[in-house]
């Protein structure tokens, strides 16, 4: 009885022995795990970080553009209502000589009625 005492102790120790090894295998592979995911999530970090500064100089790029297109369209509507004030003034400008034209056939008339 005393032998079969000692072979469970003996069993019963190897077997807290295994599950002692066993559990400091999978801490060390949680561990390692936790590595592993951490460099891939730093990694990604990496990748998104990236992607936002790409995204962050092709939006200045696009507000640059943005920039120049506007001051253009500004120069074009200057410019077209510079055109459209000078049409005004030679419109004027014309009427006035029609009706300088006109002022002077009725001085003719009235100093030529024949004519």
């Amino acid at each position: 009885m005393d032998i079969l005492i000692v072979i469970i102790a003996v069993l019963v120790l190897l077997a807290l022995v295994a599950a002692f090894v066993l559990s400091r295998r999978r801490a060390r592979e949680r561990a390692q795990q936790g590595r592993v995911e951490a460099r891939a999530r730093s990694a990604q970090a990496g990748r998104h970080e990236d992607l936002a500064e790409r995204e962050l100089r092709t939006a200045e790029q696009e507000r640059e553009v943005a920039d120049r297109e506007r001051r253009q369209a500004e120069q074009h509507a200057r410019r077209a209502r510079e055109a459209d004030e000078a049409a005004e003034a030679r419109l004027e400008r014309a009427e006035r000589e029609r009706a300088a034209a006109g002022e002077q056939l009725q001085r003719a008339e009235r100093v030529d009625p024949d004519r």
